[in-house]
């Protein structure tokens, strides 16, 4: 019997992945060092950015829903380069003066996003099977991983040695190489024809438990998860200082997390589950633990390690457990896209109970007390891990 093989079209949301990790190093990890040190008060200026970038997210998956369900998803697809290309070209035009304009450029990401993920994961069950579908992740983790690897290290060389602005011309270029590239992708159209009915999407979650119990989960990874990639940015910058230094950390610890995707999915198996999530939630405990008792440079890159292996293993699991629900008779074909409206709403209500905290800490505390906002952070990602053990029978393996 062959092995599966990728499609074409496949293959090709493979290639923008990779780039828009490339976009999200930028806009996201770099972008917020930007703003540190161009901002009076540094820790407000990211919160706001960021609570603004996800409304503005969660509500572009609500209004594209439509667009998504009834026409070509392809077409919702290459719209998500307008903003993206309006907040690079912005950046050009204010420079050091964008730390003045993060609610619109906070605003133009989050739409950008929007547009760009539902319709990447709607096109990704539809061009997929049950046989391709691990190939296809397991390739996405591997490429994205590779471009963290070795993109933030060029990154932080280019705006050391040159200016945030140059390297905004270069995203601008790869923003009209993606424009190009998805001219190659075939049409991808729902089969149902009815409109969107996010009422009929409530009572099916409504009559399964198990969907509510996932959309809590993801209520707590979205204050974890979300969180802790610009945590750790910001704590990288105020303890090394320079991006060059911002670069090489995010760069060395994306070798520990490939090495941890990999190992979770050659050896993973669903038996072990209950352990790995064990384990992962033992080590980050201590992690944190240690941080909290000793907050130094060496504490904090033991911590960064803990993230990149740990943390990312119960991350993983539970996005294991949103496509395992999503291909289960609990959600049927005409609430897919529903699906991953209402699954994101749950990311950001947990995302912006987190930036409204992380707001009052640099209004009122400073960094003093960041390193105990990390300790509920942490917690909230150990309480998704549990949640996933409680929903492991949606996790099994195909016979």
């Amino acid at each position: 019997m062959s092995s599966p093989r990728l499609s074409r079209d496949l293959r090709l949301l493979l290639t923008f992945s990779a780039l828009r990790n490339i976009t999200d190093l930028f806009l996201g990890t770099f972008l917020l060092s930007f703003l540190m040190q161009n901002s009076i008060n540094e820790i407000l200026s990211v919160s706001t950015y960021k609570l603004f970038e996800y409304a503005a997210t969660c509500g572009g998956f609500f209004l594209f829903a439509h667009w998504c369900k009834r026409y070509n998803k392809v077409m919702v697809f290459a719209l998500n380069q307008i903003p993206k290309i309006l907040l690079l070209g912005a950046i050009i035009v204010l420079d050091t003066r964008a730390a003045e304009y993060v609610i619109p450029l906070g605003m133009l990401y989050g739409i950008g996003a929007a547009m760009y993920h539902l319709p990447m994961n709607s096109m990704i069950g539809e061009k997929s099977n049950h046989k391709t579908i691990g190939l296809y992740m397991g390739a996405k983790t591997a490429v994205n991983y590779t471009v963290r690897l070795i993109v933030p290290v060029t990154l932080g060389f280019f705006i050391d040695t040159g200016s945030f602005v140059s390297v905004a011309y270069v995203l601008l270029g790869l923003s009209i190489f993606e424009l190009f590239l998805m001219v190659f992708l075939s049409p991808s159209r729902h089969r149902c024809k009815t409109p969107i009915d996010f009422g009929g999407f409530f009572r099916c979650m409504m009559r399964f438990p198990v969907i509510r119990h996932l959309f809590m989960m993801e209520i707590m990874r979205g204050f974890g998860m979300g969180l802790l990639a610009s945590v750790i940015t910001m704590y990288t910058v105020f303890m090394f200082k320079t991006d060059l230094n911002l670069g090489i950390f995010t760069t060395l610890f994306s070798v520990f997390s490939i090495m941890t995707s990999w190992l979770l999915g050659r050896y993973g198996k669903y038996r072990y589950y209950r352990y790995i999530i064990l384990f992962a939630m033992f080590v980050s405990l201590g992690g944190i633990s240690l941080f909290v008792w000793r907050a130094t440079p060496a504490t904090f890159l033991i911590y960064n390690f803990v993230y990149a292996t740990a943390i990312l293993i119960l991350d993983q699991l539970c996005s294991v457990n949103v496509f395992s629900l999503s291909n289960s008779k609990c959600i049927t074909a005409n609430h897919k896209v529903e699906y991953f409206v209402f699954r994101d709403f749950a990311l950001f209500i947990g995302r912006w109970i987190g930036y409204v905290g992380l707001m009052y800490i640099g209004v009122f505390c400073g960094y003093p007390w960041l390193r105990w906002y990390l300790v509920l952070i942490t917690a909230s990602m150990m309480l998704a891990g549990w949640m996933t053990m409680r929903m492991l029978p949606y996790l099994k393996e195909k016979k």
